[in-house]
């Protein structure tokens, strides 16, 4: 288990240069860049930690640290806590889909489709075929049940709400329903409270800080992504304590 974990770190690092890459053309109204991140100066590669470029050493913002830290904390945590061996690349493709809509969505407030639905695609088919071999046909039906259950709430939450969800919430929230579900329906409930649950609590906090106002949009995509890590990562022992 530590070299699982070790290696799919590892994995999450390199994932990371792609991610940085592809959420800056997102923020530059660029082309998609998938392999590596260029310099927003003079666009020249980055270094390791894609804190500067190579060359002329321009400074590069902080959020690339950040990222690169966050991928490869991702992948080994969600590795560490998937079933079989079958289904760590699709959960690792998962973790790459999420990690990038979050910074897109901090950085633009939006959850483009020309990232989320080839993301849903990739991992989710990476999950039937890992789910064939490993013999857990049941729990892949019940992660699509539960894709399609948050889906709907999501849609209605959406409807109701008029304008404080978006679609991209929504479609998100069947990917997120997919993973998070076919672990287990109490992981599911887990990642949907937690949602609502960090996302009042981070808008109590800027509020208080006044760094954001009554009238200002947050994005929600973050909260909902970073509780399904949680919900994947500490589901288990909350559903213990819960149920214990």
């Amino acid at each position: 288990m530590p070299f699982l974990i070790a290696g799919c770190a590892i994995i999450g690092l390199i994932a990371s240069r792609s991610i940085v890459a592809e959420s800056n053309a997102h923020r530059r109204t660029e082309s998609d860049a998938w392999w590596s991140p260029s310099c927003e100066v003079c666009g020249r590669t980055l270094t390791v930690t894609m804190r500067r470029c190579v060359g002329d050493g321009h400074p590069q913002r902080s959020m690339n640290l950040v990222v690169m830290v966050a991928t490869a904390v991702t992948f080994g945590a969600v590795a560490a806590r998937v079933p079989s061996l079958w289904v760590v690349p699709a959960y690792l493709a998962y973790s790459f889909v999420i990690v990038l809509l979050t910074i897109t969505d901090i950085d633009t407030k939006l959850l483009p489709n020309r990232i989320l639905l080839p993301g849903t695609v990739v991992s989710g088919s990476l999950l039937v075929v890992g789910s064939i071999a490993s013999g857990s046909g049941w729990d892949l039906v019940r992660g699509i049940a539960a894709g399609a259950v948050y889906f709907v709430i999501m849609l209605i939450l959406a409807l109701v709400a008029r304008g404080a969800l978006g679609m991209g919430d929504v479609k998100l929230a069947f990917l997120i329903g997919l993973f998070v579900g076919y672990l287990g329906w109490g992981y599911l409930v887990i990642a949907g409270l937690g949602a609502f649950i960090l996302g009042g609590l981070v808008s109590i906090v800027l509020l208080a800080a006044r760094r954001v106002s009554r009238k200002d949009s947050i994005p929600f995509g973050p909260f909902l992504t970073s509780a399904s890590v949680l919900a994947i990562v500490v589901g288990s022992a909350i559903i213990t304590w819960y149920t214990g």
